[in-house]
C-alpha cells in the first residue's frame, strides 16, 4: 500500500517540477499581517519553493529515487538559471569536503556504498547553489517557509494522530526523528518573523507549537538541537552581547533533562541515582546511561578510524559494515552518529572540513545579518544560520545526513536564498 501511495506522490512531484521548469510566470498570493499580497514568481522560483516544500515528504519506499529527482532538478535549475550561482567561502569549503570524500572512493572496500554517501552529501550544497542562482526575491523565501511550515504541521499529526493515515500518507512523511529535527527550523523561522513584527501572535504560537514535539516524543537530541538553534538565533542577532542568552538556553536544556521525568527516565536506566551535580561533575556511571544501543554500535566501528586516523577507511566503509558484515543487532541499520561515520570513513581531514564549513556558514550569516541594510535579508540569513547550526548538533547522535531532503537541505536552501538576495541588494546599492 505504501509503495502505491508514494508512487502517486512521486509521479505528481515529477510532473510539477518539470511543468514549472518550463513556465515563465506563476501567479500566487501571500498573506502577511492580515493583508493579502498578489504576486508572480518565475517558474524556476516556484520549483525552488516546491523542492523545499516536498522535502518533508520522504516517500520512504522510493527514497533513493526522490533524492535523485531532487538533485537532477537542482542541476537543471543551475543550467537554466538567470544568474550564476554564488560560490561563497562556506560552499567552497563544503565542496572541498565532498572532493575529499570522493578521493575516499579510491580506498574504500565498497564503491557502491561510497557513491551513496556522496549523493547524500551532495544535495544540501546543490540546492543552496540552485537557490542562490534563481532566487533574489525575499517573497520566495517567505512563500517556501510558510508553505513548508504548514506541511510540517500536517506531518506532526499524520505520522501518529490522524485516523486512517495509512491510506492517505502511507510512507509519505519521514519518521518522527527526522521530522522533529526539521521542526527546529520552523521554531527559528517563526521567531524570525515575530522579531520583524509579522503576525506576532500567530508566529509566537507557531514557534511554541514546534518546540513541543521534541518534549512530547522525548527526543533528547532534538531538545539540544532546539536549544542550540535558539542560542545561535541570539548569537547572530546580538553577537557577543548574546552570551547571557546563550548560557540561558544551555541551562534550559539541562533543566529539561533533569526536571522533565519522561526525559530523565529515557536518559538513564536508573534515573533516581543521577543528579544534575553528578552530570556536571562527570560523576555518572556509564552503565547507567541509556544510549538506545548506540554506544555498542559506536564501539564496533571505531577500528575503522583508529587504523587510519587522518584519512579514515574509505567513503562508505561504515555503511558496508552495517549492511553486509555485522551480524545480529544493527544489521541493515544506521550508526546514529554522522560525525563518527565521517571520522571512520574520511578521517580527521574529512570531519574537519565538514565542521569548518558549517562554522563558516554560521559566521557568514552573522556577517550578512549585520552588513545588510535590508531587514528581510537579515531574516533570511538569521533563519538559515541559526537552524543549520542547531541541526549540526543532531549529527552527534543521529543519521541526519540520511534525512537531508527534510533536514539539512531546507536550511541550506534558505542559505542559498540569502546569498542570492544579498547579492541583489549589493548590486542595487552600487547602482
Amino acid at each position: 500500500m505504501a509503495l502505491i501511495v508514494c508512487l502517486v506522490y512521486f509521479v505528481a512531484f515529477t510532473y510539477l517540477f518539470f511543468k514549472y521548469l518550463k513556465v515563465e510566470e506563476v501567479p500566487a498570493k501571500l498573506k502577511l499581517n492580515g493583508e493579502t499580497v498578489e504576486l508572480k514568481f518565475t517558474g524556476q522560483e516556484y520549483v525552488i519553493i516546491l523542492l523545499v516544500t516536498t522535502g518533508l515528504m520522504g516517500l520512504l519506499p522510493l527514497l533513493a529515487l526522490h533524492l535523485a529527482l531532487a538533485e537532477v532538478i537542482c542541476v537543471l535549475l543551475l543550467l537554466k538559471a538567470p544568474n550564476s550561482p554564488v560560490w561563497s567561502f562556506p560552499i567552497k569549503l563544503f565542496f572541498m569536503f565532498i572532493a575529499w570524500a570522493a578521493i575516499g572512493l579510491f580506498y574504500t572496500p565498497s564503491v557502491s556504498f561510497g557513491v551513496r554517501m556522496l549523493l547524500k552529501y551532495l544535495y544540501p550544497p546543490l540546492i543552496a547553489l540552485a537557490a542562490s542562482a534563481v532566487v533574489d526575491n525575499i517573497l520566495v523565501f517567505l512563500k517556501s517557509g510558510i508553505w513548508t511550515r504548514f506541511v510540517a504541521f500536517i506531518s506532526f499529526f499524520a505520522v501518529r494522530y490522524i485516523p486512517m493515515q495509512g491510506i492517505i500518507f502511507a510512507g509519505v512523511f519521514w519518521n518522527r526523528a527526522a521530522l522533529t529535527t526539521n521542526y527546529a527550523v520552523w521554531v527559528i523561522f517563526s521567531l524570525a518573523l515575530y522579531s520583524m513584527g509579522i503576525d506576532k501572535k500567530k508566529n509566537l504560537l507557531w514557534a511554541l507549537f514546534f518546540i513541543l514535539p521534541c518534549l512530547l516524543w522525548v527526543f533528547r537530541t532534538n531538545i539540544f538541537e532546539t536549544s542550540v538553534a535558539l542560542a545561535a538565533f541570539f548569537f547572530i542577532k546580538y553577537r557577543m552581547k548574546s552570551l547571557p542568552l546563550v548560557v540561558g538556553m544551555a541551562a534550559l536544556a539541562l533543566c529539561a533533562l533533569f526536571y522533565i521525568p519522561s526525559v530523565k527516565s529515557k536518559m538513564y536506566f536508573r534515573p533516581d541515582e543521577v543528579t544534575m551535580t553528578d552530570f556536571l561533575t562527570g560523576n555518572v556511571d556509564e552503565s547507567n546511561v541509556n544510549t538506545s544501543g548506540r554506544n555498542e554500535m559506536w564501539k564496533k566501528v571505531t577500528p575503522f578510524y583508529e587504523e587510519h586516523p587522518l584519512t579514515g577507511s574509505g567513503t562508505g566503509r561504515v555503511q558496508k559494515f552495517f549492511y553486509t558484515e555485522i551480524i545480529g543487532f544493527g544489521r541493515g541499520g544506521q550508526l546514529h552518529n554522522d560525525l563518527l561515520l565521517m571520522k571512520c570513513d574520511n578521517g580527521l581531514i574529512g570531519l574537519g572540513l565538514f565542521l569548518a564549513s558549517y562554522l563558516a556558514i554560521l559566521f557568514h550569516c552573522v556577517k550578512i545579518y549585520h552588513k545588510s541594510q535590508d531587514e528581510w535579508t537579515k531574516v533570511c540569513a538569521l533563519t538559515a544560520g541559526a537552524s543549520l547550526f542547531g541541526m549540526l548538533v543532531t549529527l552527534y547522535s543521529d543519521n541526519t545526513v540520511s534525512y537531508s531532503l527534510a533536514t539539512l537541505g531546507i536550511p541550506w536552501a534558505f542559505y542559498g536564498m540569502a546569498l542570492g538576495i544579498y547579492r541583489r541588494e549589493q548590486i542595487e546599492n552600487l547602482s
